[in-house]
């Protein structure tokens, strides 16, 4: 069986298993969808729908984070994603389930793999005041060079540690290595390593050519292209990196054009307590509907951004 999957990011497997991630750092992404049609093995084309469709199996933790699975007769699905359930876990987390499809006298399991996906790492380079700093380095009152708004303070800095067990059980968790230079004009100077949903700016042809904008924030994950770009599997660890401005901004990291932390509204009831109250004594507009603001250029979702990327991203 094969299937077609909104509001999901990307896609890899084979004919029985498949691996998907949602990335909800986009705050729009709040349902995946899909449809199950029968795929013949030979032409690897849809010839139709199977006799009917059952699941045979969720993974424990699928009702914690989401609500109203539905499975219609035609192999169409849908289900919420419980947005606030995952931030307040804390990481990133998979839930999958198994559907069995029946055709005449034949049948078939799949099954699907969701990873739930909620910035840069330790030792990228930020540019500030004061010349390069290792983002660890940095806390609140530094000063840091932006794009448009030259030196800006930092108001917050939080950071996020993977540990190799977690980058074991949920590969979807791998840091973005952007090789020096992959991006043009010699950016970034020197690899940069960011999470897979963490957004460099792209300001050339493509942006205009694709979504009419001379620069666009475009996911890490959807420029992969297996090159000069890829996937990271050598790190055991990997310790990501959020640093906050009173407004959303693109700063230097390792010489690349990156953004900073934007809190969109949905993070406050899914961040801990004490990150909470801390938040909302900085920013305590951030409650209302209008949130922290606008972000500082377009974004792209993944599946633009793979039009910007030639089509080459892999995620």
């Amino acid at each position: 069986m094969g299937y077609n999957i909104g509001e999901v990011t990307g896609y890899d497997g084979g004919p029985s298993d498949w691996t998907l991630d949602v990335d909800l750092s986009d705050p729009s992404v709040t349902m995946v969808t899909g449809d199950f049609d029968v795929v013949s093995l030979i032409s690897g084309e849809s010839v139709g729908e199977a006799d009917s469709y059952s699941i045979t199996q969720f993974s424990a933790n699928f009702d914690t984070y989401t609500n109203n699975f539905v499975l219609n007769p035609d192999g169409s699905f849908s289900f919420d994603i419980d947005r606030q359930a995952v931030f307040q876990s804390g990481s990133d987390q998979t839930i999958s389930f198994t559907i069995l499809g029946t055709s005449g006298g034949n049948s078939d399991d799949d099954t699907v793999t969701f990873t739930l996906l909620i910035c840069v790492a330790r030792g990228t380079a930020v540019q500030t005041d004061r010349g390069e700093i290792p983002v660890e380095k940095l806390g609140a009152g530094d000063s840091v060079r932006t794009l448009d708004d030259g030196f800006q303070k930092i108001r917050w800095v939080g950071s996020r540690a993977v540990s190799a067990k977690e980058l074991e059980a949920n590969p979807n968790l791998r840091p973005v290595r952007i090789s020096s230079g992959a991006l043009g004009d010699g950016k970034p100077v020197r690899d940069l390593v960011v999470s897979p949903q963490h957004r460099v700016l792209v300001c050339d042809w493509r942006a205009q050519l694709f979504m009419g904008q001379d620069e666009v924030l475009v996911p890490a994950k959807a420029l992969v292209d297996g090159k000069s770009i890829y996937v990271d599997c050598s790190v055991d660890e990997v310790e990501y990196f959020h640093i906050l401005f009173d407004g959303h901004q693109v700063i230097f990291t390792n010489g690349a054009a990156t953004e900073s932390f934007h809190p969109a509204d949905y993070s406050l009831s899914a961040v801990s307590s004490e990150t909470r109250s801390e938040l909302l004594e900085l920013f305590p507009d951030i409650e209302n509907e209008a949130g922290f603001g606008a972000t500082a250029r377009p974004v792209a979702r993944v599946q633009e951004a793979r039009l910007l990327s030639g089509g080459q991203s892999t995620w």
